[in-house]
């Protein structure tokens, strides 16, 4: 039992090359072919008549009245040789309009009308045989037997066998050349395609050598031009699995070195809590526990939110939504209104109705935001302000926040730019709460998103974070 032919597989090149070539070359062919027959059947009439108008002329030059009849003498070497020329039958018939006078075969059939002195040519039937017979008139002058305006009619005839022959024979040769033609078109084609697709199966063993975790480009040179914009595309295909597998690394370096010390710390503080006997101390040492907790839970919270802005370029485009600024500020605000308040910090929001929205995904954008504020409640002093402003621009949306902090050192800066990760408590603002990871979030979403986010030190103290994004509508990018 044969094997059923796999429909993904596809399509042979050379069979659909052949499914488009073949059959023009045969219509090409049997076109060429049918054009030939009216030219060589024209030729050869051509030919053949010329013989019958000599004959017309031979027979016209013995014809004579003088006797008060009608004489002819035939030209019989002329027919002899005529017929051994056309290999068929030769008729002729003499006679005169009026039909008193017929010399020759008498059952040859009525010539079409003729015009006097030109000779005419046509095909007809006698005793079901077809022949072609060439007729001619002129005036007979004299007249015979009284008759005024008499015309004298000259018809020769031949059988078209040996016409019919010579064009069978042509036509046999030509048909046998164009289908040799034929078949060297279809050999050099599948030689050509095989040739041709040389260049593909090298570079599919090449592929096919490669290990799985090389994602290099392909190097398009030595291909066919009309190979290498597929090459272009696998290699912008290769560079963007390259960049989704680059972040999944970075995301699991990310969570290994967050999540080991918490985990590390909880476990000696529950080794810890079992030695104890004393109530207080143990109670101690759950709260102390409670704060690792909240702090683990917020590190799970923000690397969960890195690993959707790395891998948001597999969201679909139809998760951007039109956004209001304003209303996302306020939300974000009264998220982290109650953290500011415990540390007497002053909320300030400098956006109304008229600041506009954004076409964009709000979860990303609510995320970035809120990772900022967050970052700037904590560097900031207690009692201190934190700003959020918005303005639209002529070709995008700054959504800034502002704070009174310490602000961050130039080498820092540095880093943030080179994409490095940034950890507030090497900056001198001790908080257990903190991850590490707000900015290095926010840098992600802002590169989805299709912005960037500027870093800079105010003049008089503080942090100026700039989230720029762009005003009209933008696809997610690979972050």
């Amino acid at each position: 039992m044969s094997a059923r032919p796999n429909p993904l597989q596809g399509r042979p090149l050379w069979r659909t090359l052949a499914l488009w070539m073949v059959p023009t070359l045969l219509f090409t062919m049997v076109m060429g072919l049918i054009l030939s027959m009216q030219s060589l059947r024209e030729v050869a009439d051509s030919a053949y008549d010329r013989s019958l108008r000599g004959a017309i002329r031979a027979i016209d030059l013995r014809i004579s009245t003088e006797s008060g009849g009608l004489g002819v003498e035939l030209p019989y070497p002329l027919f002899e040789s005529f017929q051994a020329t056309a290999d068929g039958e030769i008729l002729f018939r003499v006679s005169t309009d009026d039909g008193l006078v017929q010399i020759g075969d008498s059952l040859l059939p009525p010539p079409p009308p003729l015009t006097t002195g030109q000779v005419v040519f046509y095909d007809a039937l006698y005793y079901d045989r077809p022949i072609r017979v060439a007729a001619y008139m002129r005036p007979l002058d004299p007249p015979l037997y009284g008759a005024e305006g008499q015309n004298l009619i000259i018809e020769i005839a031949e059988t078209t066998e040996s016409r019919e022959a010579f064009l069978r024979t042509v036509i046999t040769r030509t048909v046998l050349r164009d289908l040799a033609a034929l078949a060297s078109a279809t050999l050099l084609l599948a030689v050509g395609v095989h040739a041709g697709l040389r260049p593909l199966r090298a570079l599919r063993d090449r592929l096919d050598r490669r290990a799985s975790d090389d994602l290099r480009q392909l190097d398009p040179s030595g291909l066919p031009r009309e190979v290498q914009p597929l090459v272009q595309s696998v290699n912008r295909l290769v560079d963007r699995h390259r960049i989704q597998g680059e972040a999944q690394r970075r995301f699991i370096e990310d969570a290994s070195h967050q999540l080991k010390t918490p985990l590390a710390v909880l476990r000696a503080q529950i080794d810890r809590g079992l030695q104890l006997q004393d109530p207080a101390d143990l109670h101690a040492v759950l709260r102390a526990m409670r704060e690792i907790t909240d702090r683990s839970s917020r590190l799970t919270s923000q690397l969960l939110a890195l690993a959707l802005a790395r891998n948001s370029a597999l969201w679909s485009s139809a998760a951007a939504e039109p956004v209001d600024v304003a209303t996302l500020l306020d939300g974000v605000v009264r998220l982290h209104l109650a953290e500011a308040r415990k540390r007497r910090i002053l909320l300030e929001v400098e956006a109304d109705a008229h600041t506009g929205s954004l076409h964009t995904t709000e979860a990303l954008l609510f995320e970035a935001v809120s990772n900022l504020l967050q970052n700037a409640i904590t560097a900031s002093p207690p009692g201190g302000t934190v700003t959020l402003t918005a303005a639209r621009g002529v070709d995008d949306m700054a959504i800034s926040i502002r704070d009174g902090g310490p602000g961050l050192s130039q080498d820092l800066l540095r880093r943030l730019g080179s994409g490095q990760r940034f950890n507030l408590s090497g900056n001198g603002v001790r908080n257990p709460s903190s991850t590490g990871l707000g900015l290095n979030i926010v840098q992600e979403i802002a590169r989805a998103l299709g912005g960037r986010l500027d870093l800079s030190n105010r003049p008089e103290g503080g942090l100026d974070a700039v989230l720029h994004l762009p005003a009209e509508p933008s696809g997610l990018k690979a972050a």
